[in-house]
């Protein structure tokens, strides 16, 4: 029966197989494991038994290779914190620009509102520095009325929202505040009383 293992060598991070002509050559690699070679897995497929038997066998790490390895998760933890920072640093720096350039925007382009029956409406884009004037609050709630009319039958009601709609004066050929393709999700029961 041939074995094989999944090792890594621990200095290069090199992974490679290492096969066994029978179970017991396994078994005996493993008690005498090279210094800072590590064993990932089994390849074979083995039971359970045998599984068990291979990770019992295996001499565990001595105190070189615990600092090794645990020298080598500091230095992956560290470099996965400088590339979070470094992506935190983009997007911020990318939220700033956009709301640079949407601060000098149409101020009657279409507000995104993002409405939830829990936390109330926000502007759907961080970035948007307007303010939501009470037209788009008043057509933002008689869109969801309207709409937990056509759900109340089946027993649910109107959850969260997506909308745009027009802050300002309706454009030419537009006859509803609320474009259409606003979406809705819905939750089953009684809506929570405010």
């Amino acid at each position: 029966m041939t074995v094989q293992l999944k090792i890594r060598r621990l200095k290069t991070g090199e992974t490679m197989i290492a096969e066994f002509t029978s179970f017991a050559d396994a078994e005996t690699w493993l008690r005498e494991r090279p210094k800072f070679v590590d064993v990932l897995g089994s390849v074979s497929t083995l039971g359970e038994d045998q599984d068990m038997r291979l990770r019992r066998a295996m001499r565990p790490l001595d105190e070189d290779e615990r600092e090794l390895v645990a020298s080598q998760d500091a230095a992956a933890q560290a470099a996965v914190q400088q590339a979070l920072q470094r992506e935190q640093e983009r997007a911020r720096k990318a939220m700033e620009e956009r709301a640079e350039a949407l601060s000098t925007a149409d101020p009657n382009r279409p507000m995104h509102i993002a409405w939830d029956r829990e936390t109330g409406m926000a502007l759907g884009d961080p970035a948007d520095p307007r303010e939501i004037p009470a037209v788009v609050r008043e057509a933002v709630l008689a869109w969801v009325a309207e709409r937990d009319t056509w759900v109340h039958p089946r027993n649910c009601y109107v959850a969260t929202a997506n909308l745009m709609v027009w802050p300002g004066p309706l454009p030419k050929g537009e006859d509803e505040r609320v474009q259409q393709g606003g979406q809705f999700t819905t939750l089953s029961g009684d809506p929570p009383q405010a």
